[in-house]
């Protein structure tokens, strides 16, 4: 019996006729399934319609006129839950999508399971990003025969076939039911399965064969959809703020609240097509993106992104037996073989280079405009992949500069991916689906609003039975007691609320920093950790050559300033002249700035020959490196040159195949040949204990270590180069793989490059320490480099300890542990060599006395999370400069300090900071790559000078959002105050009286409270409270309200004294008079608390500036307050018949009024001033703060790692280390094909022996 059958069986189970089989039980184990793949953590549970279900659920949406379907609408996966069944995912119709993200945030999609077969090649089907497209242009080519079959990868890299498949598209993402594995996969292309071998076989599609994958993969198109303005409408009328809002207009129309009514209209309609109009137009910088809004897309400006990420062009692709067609670029699909035009494009999709060589400019993808090399897919029998094999890869979006191959030959490539399953296209996945900005003001922002719904029920029930029982009619009951809900939870709140925000955004870009995404503003101000990338974040991204160290007699010699004065054959100057990725654009010298920088130095030149020049090496084009005329020499005889590979008379190497550099395998390397030699010789460079690792160790100088330490603390970048001879044949070589290259080097020697602080990173390291704010260095340099410049900018403070943490195997137990070394680099001593403890009774005494950081590489970062996961958190506490990083672990680093209670906010300029920048709370880039987007705030000024203004306007942001939700629910409360009491006399603020409330003083004050300007002097030491439901906000809050509820009742019954006075009585026949002297008692002191709440709420220094510097607040408040003052003490006739005033025949009661309102200001603002501020803040809380049972870990941990017992407590992890020859144990290094002997991390030794 098939498993389709099996599962029909089981949907058609009967409990009555008892038929539980294994059948039943096999079912149930995949009704649900997880997806784990790098962030996505996704469950999924199938679902088929339910008659019965759907039945009731209509009954519903019958009986609540609707509204349940609007529920629905906002939750789509109750509605899902209500109208299907669960059943197992084999025979589902619909998925229930969960993405847990970090196990923190959850959000639902429900999604229709498509069927798609070999049938649908004439009609339109959804594609890869799940969209509805015709897949063939005009006529298909297709015949609907048993022969065709689809053709596709899954992401474990099995091949499959099928004549129809089961699919469900996600987040732009395609996932296939596997019927052998009985789950749903990811479909990929071709980077998952094939071998590199197995890319050199492959001819191109015909357009049958084109087309049967087309249908699958869909077209080759990055689509953003763009809605149509009626759609944007209808979903923005439908948002829950605005149904409140319609709801509110029934009631105030029913009310014949008329004006105000017109204004809100008015505002709202204004709203809704700013948001439209944002929606699908530009709003922000040129040339960036803005913010994503909903699940599907949202508030991403539609327009400018669709315009970004589409493009369409004609492309030449092969059919096999050298036919060639030009087709466009949409109908490309994995597996078509492409020609790159030798005059350049940019790259449609994601291919691997067969062929030739290409010059990219790769600054979409990694904000670096230098020209990289691509080199073609070496024939080997490994798996391609498409980190390892990068440097053969042209992605999506990169431009093509220029090819080379022999003669006017095409260069060929094959496409492994298209549409969003391009390097580029997970870029746009990432813009359209951001991480979760989750943050703890914004939750309580919500529970908040669900207590002023209760408070607004308690109101309710006050007015429906107060007027109930003095015999008022049903409909103005229920009218008034829905007026109340309405003034409670007040309908322009969700809009003051992004007034500060909008605010700080505008003052952002003046400075040159632009935010993507919004939400994050407020999370900004409550960093209190920044981690910093090294080269080109502190430090320069150019670097200036100091000189070289040659090995020479087993050792490393002096050092030589000027690479020219190294003998012209010398094998360290052959490296620097061959091992790099160097060419020549429009006769410039161009490639990475080191290259360059080492290349000058030896004052050779390098040129790109013509093509009948490669007859003397019978290879591809290569690149030519010569000595300047000037130098070069000519030998008469073979006895006169020392290196055997001097041997011609004319001395000139060509670069005839290249290995890109790699920050994973941290080397690169060349193949070259010297015109006139029979062999081929390999240099290469790169970090020195991964050419250590990859050297004989008889070559490696006895004083390496003294002399590297020598230099990478005074903060060189050292780089070292290894070399051998070839005995192979090219033929032989080139389908060698690297690593059977890149090994049994002789080690020649060292370059060195000085690389500088840049002017801003000292002061605002210095800025960001004295506010007690986290420092963290995260680098992929040598660890000894990044101490010395975290020393230099003040990350390590002078006088602290620097512990190297360090995970070594244990001598003859086969196991693990981490050893701590006490390093000392002060700059004035620049060949301290490290200290090892001699006792741990020394190490705690040290430590006792000074402060104590921890350094660790990060082949110790990752030994450390596989054996000794429990220390993580402790040594990401304690650690501040973390080297040798891969972009995978710095991201694992900014996640596990985010988990330990710290905001982290990460800066950074390459593409290896992409992943931490997306995962930190606060991502700053430096770079404006497309790739950038990725992190919420970009900065066009290319140093850190732009984190502190980003704090800094958090902060004021965060404090202007807790200012303004404290004004907006005290206005509501105080409005509601004023509505009850009156209520107790029938008696009600005029329509007017509300109008001038709402819009001359709330919306007023609003609009203009957050214009205050952040606080210009120095970052204080303690971030502003996240919390609106703690202590201190809370208090505030009841305080003030208590205040105010007094001066009210005592205005209400003051003015009852005066002998003038006469009570209000209702008039059923004339229900809209309210005109009374309780009236006006209670309307004009209430005018002054919503001045005086504006006052006290919008707080100054240390987050803000003083209020009264917002010169537009500022003069609002002092107009109104004149105003109000006027409105109190003597208006005018037709602002008395206006407002509907009844004003004291005296001026008695007017000026008690004044009297009071300035009594309560005073008062109002002592008590938030001194008694909140400073007693309860200041004194009272620190009392109460449990460490303990604090969010924040952090202050835990430091706590109990001031006891330094820790690090002198025996630490071992049980593993097995494979030996070698004479008892060296050999472990993997970080990379995949390097074996480093030994721990290079241990400055003590390079090998270790059992």
């Amino acid at each position: 019996m098939s498993n389709y059958s099996i599962l029909s069986d089981f949907c058609n189970y009967d409990p009555l006729e008892n038929r539980k089989s294994a059948e039943y039980v096999w079912c149930k184990r995949h009704i649900s399934q997880t997806i784990d793949q790098g962030e996505e953590h996704m469950e999924i549970y199938g679902y088929r319609p339910s008659f019965w279900q759907t039945l009731v659920t209509w009954s519903g949406y019958i009986l609540t006129l609707g509204i349940l379907r609007l529920v629905y609408h906002w939750y789509p996966h109750l509605g899902l839950k209500s109208t299907f069944k669960q059943c197992p995912l084999g025979v589902a119709t619909k998925i229930l999508i969960i993405d847990n993200f970090q196990e923190k945030y959850k959000t639902y999609f429900v999604k229709d399971i498509k069927r798609v077969s070999t049938c649908d090649i004439s009609g339109t089907k959804s594609n890869s990003s799940g969209e509805n497209l015709n897949h063939t242009r005009g006529k298909p080519r297709v015949s609907e025969d048993d022969s065709n079959s689809l053709a596709y990868r899954l992401e474990d890299g099995q091949y499959r076939e099928a004549k129809t498949i089961r699919a469900f598209w996600v987040k732009k993402l395609c996932y296939i039911w596997d019927e052998k594995q009985e789950k749903f996969m990811r479909l990929v292309g071709l980077d998952k399965g094939v071998t590199n071998e197995e890319f050199h076989k492959f001819a191109g599609f015909n357009a049958k064969d084109q087309d049967l994958r087309r249908i699958i993969y869909g077209p080759n198109e990055i689509t953003v959809p763009v809605q149509s303005t009626l759609t944007l409408l209808v979903l923005e009328a439908l948002n829950p703020f605005y149904v409140f809002q319609v709801c509110t207009f029934a009631v105030w129309l029913a009310d014949s609240y008329y004006y105000y009514l017109i204004a809100i209209v008015i505002m709202t309609v204004y709203g809704i097509a700013t948001s439209i109009f944002q929606t699908r137009q530009f709003l922000g910088a040129p040339d960036k993106l803005s913010e994503t809004k909903s699940q599907e897309f949202g508030n991403s400006n539609q327009l400018n992104l669709r315009g970004t990420v589409q493009s369409v062009e004609k492309v030449r692709v092969c059919r096999g037996d050298d036919v060639v067609e030009d087709i466009p670029s949409t109908e490309l699909v994995p597996g078509d073989v492409l020609l790159v035009p030798a005059h350049g494009c940019t790259m449609p999709c994601d291919a691997v280079l067969l062929e030739g060589n290409c010059i990219v400019n790769e600054s979409m993808l990694t904000g670096e405009s230098v020209p990289v090399t691509k080199t073609a897919l070496p024939q080997t029998n490994v798996g391609y992949d498409i980190k390892e094999d990068s440097n053969h890869t042209l992605y999506c979006g990169t431009k093509i500069i220029q090819t080379r191959f022999y003669g006017s030959e095409n260069v060929r490539a094959v496409v492994i991916r298209t549409g969003y399953l391009t390097t580029k296209g997970q870029l746009v996945r990432s813009i359209l689906y951001p991480p979760p900005a989750d943050f703890k003001f914004d939750r309580d922002s919500y529970r908040f609003i669900g207590i002023l719904a209760l408070i607004a029920f308690v109101g309710f029930l006050y007015t429906v039975i107060s007027k109930s029982s003095r015999g008022l009619s049903p409909f103005d009951i229920i009218i008034k007691a829905l007026d109340i809900i309405t003034i409670v939870v007040p309908p322009a709140l969700p809009a003051a609320m992004t007034v500060g925000k909008l605010y700080a955004i505008g003052r952002l870009k003046k400075n040159k920093i632009y935010c993507m995404n919004s939400r994050v503003v407020n999370v900004t101000g409550s960093i209190n950790c920044v981690c910093f990338d090294k080269t080109g974040t502190l430090t320069e991204d150019g670097l200036d050559m100091w000189g070289v160290v040659p090995v020479k007699d087993g050792v490393l010699g002096e050092a030589i300033k000027d690479a020219r004065s190294l003998p012209e054959r010398s094998p360290l100057l052959l490296g620097m002249v061959s091992c790099h990725s160097l060419t020549i654009i429009e006769n410039q010298l161009s490639g990475d700035p080191l290259d360059v920088k080492m290349f000058e130095s030896t004052g050779w030149t390098l040129e790109e020959p013509n093509v009948e020049d490669t007859a003397k090496y019978d290879l591809l084009v290569p690149t030519v490196v010569r000595p300047a005329e000037s130098t070069s020499r000519k030998c008469s005889t073979v006895s006169e040159l020392s290196h055997p590979l001097e041997r011609q008379l004319e001395f000139e190497m060509g670069i005839v195949q290249q290995y890109q550099f790699s920050s994973t395998l941290q080397r690169m390397s060349v193949v070259t040949r010297i015109l006139g030699s029979d062999q081929f010789e390999i240099y290469c460079k790169g970090s020195p204990e991964m050419i250590v690792s990859l050297s004989k160790p008889e070559t490696v100088p006895q004083n390496l270590l003294s002399i590297l330490k020598s230099y990478t603390e005074q903060g060189y970048r050292v780089i070292a180069l290894g070399s051998r001879v070839l005995e192979e044949s090219y033929l032989r070589i080139s389908k060698m793989h690297r690593d059977e290259l890149e090994k049994d080097l002789h080690f020649q020697g060292l370059i060195v490059l000085e690389n500088q602080l840049k002017p801003e990173t000292a002061g605002v390291i210095d800025t960001l320490k004295k506010a007690a704010i986290k420092v963290v260095m995260i680098t992929g340099d040598n660890i000894q480099t990044a101490l010395s410049v975290a020393r230099e900018c003040g990350i390590v403070s002078q006088g602290d300890k620097i512990l190297d943490t360090v995970v070594v195997p244990v001598d003859k137990t086969g196991g693990v542990k981490i050893e701590f070394h006490e390093t000392g680099i002060p700059l004035s001593i620049p060949q301290q060599v490290a200290l090892r403890f001699s006792s741990e009774a020394d190490l705690e005494n040290s430590l006792q006395e000074t402060k104590y950081h921890l350094a660790m590489t990060g082949k110790s970062w990752a030994l450390a999370r596989e054996y000794f996961p429990e220390l993580i958190p402790k040594l990401a506490t304690k650690g501040i400069v973390f080297a040798r990083m891969s972009g995978e672990q710095k991201q694992q680093l900014v996640l596990e300090l985010q988990n330990l209670g710290y905001y982290v906010a990460m800066c950074g300029d390459g593409a290896n900071d992409c992943g931490a920048l997306k995962a930190a709370h606060t991502g700053i880039s430096l770079s404006e790559a497309e790739s950038s987007v990725a992190s919420p705030f970009t900065s066009t000024e290319a140093n850190i000078s732009c984190i502190p203004k980003v704090i800094r306007e958090g902060r004021a942001a965060l404090v202007t959002s807790f200012g303004v939700f404290k004004f907006m629910v005290a206005y509501s409360l105080t409005e509601f105050l004023s509505v009850i009491i009156l209520y107790g006399i029938d008696s009600n603020l005029t329509n007017l009286q509300f109008l001038f409330i709402d819009i001359c003083l709330v919306v007023n004050f609003a609009s203009f409270f957050g214009k205050t300007s952040a606080y210009d002097g120095p970052l204080v030491k303690e971030p502003p409270m996240t919390s609106l439901l703690g202590f201190i906000p809370l208090m505030s809050l009841i305080l003030f309200m208590v205040l105010t509820t007094v001066f009210q009742y005592t205005a209400y019954y003051v003015i009852q004294t005066f002998d003038w006075f006469t009570p209000f009585v209702y008039d059923s026949n004339d229900s809209l008079n309210f005109k009374s002297y309780e009236n006006y008692a209670v309307f004009t002191v209430s005018l002054f608390q919503y001045i005086t709440m504006a006052v006290v709420f919008s707080k100054g220094k240390p987050y803000r500036e003083p209020f009264y510097s917002n010169l537009t607040f500022f003069t609002s408040l002092i107009i109104m307050t004149l105003v109000c003052g006027y409105i109190t003490l003597y208006p005018a006739n037709w602002i008395l018949a206006t407002l509907e005033l009844k004003l004291p025949p005296k001026l008695d009661m007017p000026v008690v009024i004044i009297a009071m309102a300035f009594v309560n200001f005073v008062v109002c603002l002592i008590v938030e001033s001194f008694l909140v501020e400073y007693v309860l803040h200041k004194k009272i809380r620190p009392w109460y703060r449990n460490i303990e049972k604090s969010s924040k870990k952090y202050l835990k941990l430091e706590q109990d790692l001031q006891d330094t017992a820790w690090l002198t407590a025996p630490t071992f992890s049980n593993i097995s280390f494979p030996t070698v020859g004479n008892g060296t144990v050999k472990y993997e290094s970080e990379t995949k094909h390097g074996v480093a002997n030994g721990n290079f991390d241990n400055p003590e030794s390079i090998t270790t022996k059992l």
